[in-house]
């Protein structure tokens, strides 16, 4: 039978004997579509509670998706999984990349890789049309994120696209990102997790293709997206003498119009792809020191690109040393470090070489901000902003924003950022339209549209009251599973409003369209949404298996019930919609506890949990197919039990 969409195998690679194998990709994408469905299902069944993040039996779980290298705008990215050594403490946790790597993958043949073991000498993988061979990486390793890309590409030419780590993944760095082709990166740790196993890098080259049911409705479904999202581009924030844009750096195969990723030309006449959060890793320092060109800003992201190095843990460490020399802390004298020289591209490459290399007090901040203030105690650790409390947070978002934020934050491993990004994008298309009509076409009654239609809940998109909000968070959430499994970008899905229709409010059904075009296997929004269900039931059931307690630890940091918010990103005075035409502002405002914890327990309520302890009923597991989860939780006892 012709299988379309998916390739049909994931490959399997123990490192520490060398081993090959193959499973049916069929097996799992059945009930979990792929990407992040599958890594959560595959880590399920491979990576026990007590292993650690550097332990051989820690497994690197690599998915594409089913619409992946079919021609279906904003679906090349891929996705990574595994024990993460970033959390604290250790556990499951997802990244996502972008570029060429995702859909070549699937053109070499496989829809994911799994890593197993520890090789004893530094490797990489070649995998080329279903031939796989591990190869000596000795003349690799020591490298950077772009010498080695150099060196792949005089090797096997220049169109092998890889995935790899720099010396902060080789020096196990907790923060140390994967890289890919196109600048794509992605947060969590996982470049550490492949230098403990000596995996240098993954290269793959392939000239096949998956098999489409409907060509001729996918062409018409990608059209109607790329006309959907059709917008002016977001002016950069720096002066155009210094930095420019020269054009878009798509991924593979997709004309969607980014918000954030550009090709930048600088004055001295670099070119360089750059994109999101990792843009402004150094920005606001360098702005704030005369004289200091923009240049230097996004000269910054290369090194961290360059060392591997989270851009977005980066950003709290700078503002976390920034904060303490202010303060006068004795902790700035241990660093070794000139603040005075801050907003310097030297100051950057001095500390970013410190934590690569482990190299002083860089010995420290390679353990990650959070082990660090534990390390150095209460003195250092008093200096954090507000929002550093796992892995990529930052001040930019805070779960106290809007109420919906809050319980996105609460049900995640690491900082929620596609699923608040649902959120933040709407209000700030709405906040450019408070400012100039012209900009966006997101009114007041636009904004109320489609929150209502995308959140389900004709009171979802009040941002002042709680009402409708746990119904919004569980669209939201499953919405986000499924875009994370068949691996649709975040830079423009979902699309929620539109430039080019009558009404300016997007179609929330699209996605399952293109499903069904590509596989062939009719779906509707529901439909989709009950893949979303599952996903999320089995996350939850492996993070109460390692040590996540329900109800317990379902709630937020104690700040964001008594510190006021000051400031949004994208919405500076943090203004929301109110009735009609009404502006409201949040400013000055917190997170109320007691309604916090009412749409916490009829979040519980929508999920079909047990609302007195926050546990999952059986009933519930099985109905999703989960009966094995079910009877793994009932072993646990106590509050990690499900409730009968």
């Amino acid at each position: 039978m012709q299988l379309n969409g998916w390739c049909g195998k994931i490959l399997f690679v123990d490192l520490s004997n060398h081993r090959l194998s193959e499973r049916e990709t069929m097996a799992y994408a059945a009930d979990y579509l792929g990407g992040r469905g599958l890594v959560t299902r595959l880590y399920w069944e491979s990576v026990a509670a007590r292993t650690g993040a550097f332990d051989p039996e820690n497994h690197l779980i690599f998915m594409t998706g089913p619409l992946g290298a079919t021609g279906a705008q904003g679906a090349s990215r891929f996705v990574v999984a595994g024990k993460s050594p970033m959390l604290l403490p250790e556990g499951f946790c997802v990244g996502n990349l972008g570029g060429h790597f995702g859909p070549y993958l699937k053109r070499a043949g496989f829809d994911g890789l799994v890593v197993s073991g520890a090789s004893e000498k530094p490797v990489y993988l070649l995998i080329r049309d279903g031939r796989v061979e591990i190869l000596d990486g000795s003349g690799l390793w020591g490298r950077g994120v772009y010498a080695t890309a150099e060196r792949l590409q005089a090797e096997h030419g220049n169109t092998v696209r890889y995935v790899t780590t720099g010396p902060a993944g080789e020096n196990l760095c907790r923060t140390a990102n994967l890289m890919t082709d196109n600048e794509g990166s992605g947060t969590g740790g996982f470049g550490a997790v492949m230098g403990s196993k000596k995996l240098k890098a993954i290269c793959v080259l392939g000239s096949g293709k998956p098999g489409i049911a409907r060509p001729e409705r996918l062409r018409e479904l990608s059209k109607e997206a790329v006309y959907l999202n059709q917008r002016e581009p977001m002016a950069l924030p720096f002066p155009p003498e210094q930095v420019s844009r020269a054009g878009k750096a798509s991924c593979h195969q997709c004309g969607l119009d980014c918000l954030l990723r550009n090709t930048l030309v600088t004055a001295s006449g670099k070119s360089m792809i750059r994109k999101c959060q990792a843009m402004f890793v150094y920005f606001p320092w360098v702005m704030n020191r005369a004289g200091e060109s923009s240049e230097t800003a996004v000269e910054a992201t290369g090194i961290c690109n360059d060392y591997s190095i989270c851009s977005m843990e980066m950003y709290n460490i700078i503002q976390w040393l920034d904060t303490c020399h202010r303060a006068g802390c004795d902790i700035i004298e241990q660093t070794g470090l000139d603040m005075t020289e801050l907003g310097t591209l030297p100051f950057f490459e001095k500390l970013a070489h410190m934590i690569a290399y482990r190299e002083g007090f860089g010995d420290v901040l390679a353990e990650g901000l959070l082990r660090a203030g534990e390390t150095r105690g209460e003195s250092a650790s008093r200096y954090f902003a507000n929002e550093v409390s796992g892995v990529g947070d930052g001040a930019t978002y805070s779960a106290r924003e809007y109420p919906v934020s809050g319980l996105l934050y609460a049900f995640e491993p690491r900082q929620p950022i596609a699923m608040l990004h649902e959120v933040s994008r709407l209000v700030g298309f709405w906040v450019m339209h408070q400012g100039n009509p012209d900009t966006s076409p997101v009114s007041s009654e636009v904004f109320r549209a489609a929150a209502s239609r995308f959140w389900g809940h004709l009171a979802a998109w009040d941002m002042t009251r709680p009402d409708g909000k746990a119904q919004a968070a569980v669209r939201i959430m499953d919405r986000t599973l499924v875009k994370d499994s068949l691996m649709l970008c975040d830079s423009a899905w979902p699309l929620m409003v539109s430039w080019n229709t009558a009404d300016h409010v997007g179609d929330p059904g699209l996605e399952s369209r293109l499903f069904s075009a590509v596989t062939g296997i009719d779906m509707d929004e529901a439909g989709l949404n009950r893949f979303g269900e599952r996903i999320f039931n089995l996350q939850r059931a492996i993070q109460l298996r390692e040590g996540r307690r329900p109800k317990t630890d379902d709630t937020l940091a104690a700040f964001n019930f008594t510190d006021p918010v000051q400031t949004v990103f994208m919405n500076p005075e943090v203004i929301v919609p109110g009735l009609g035409d009404e502006v409201v502002s949040r400013k000055g405002a917190v997170l109320d506890r007691e309604a916090y914890e009412s749409m916490r327990d009829e979040f519980y309520a929508l999920r079909g949990w047990d609302m007195a302890s926050g546990c999952q009923k059986r009933t519930t597991l099985e109905e999703l197919g989960l009966g094995d989860a079910a009877n793994e939780l009932a072993l646990i006892g106590g509050d990690g039990c499900v409730r009968e």
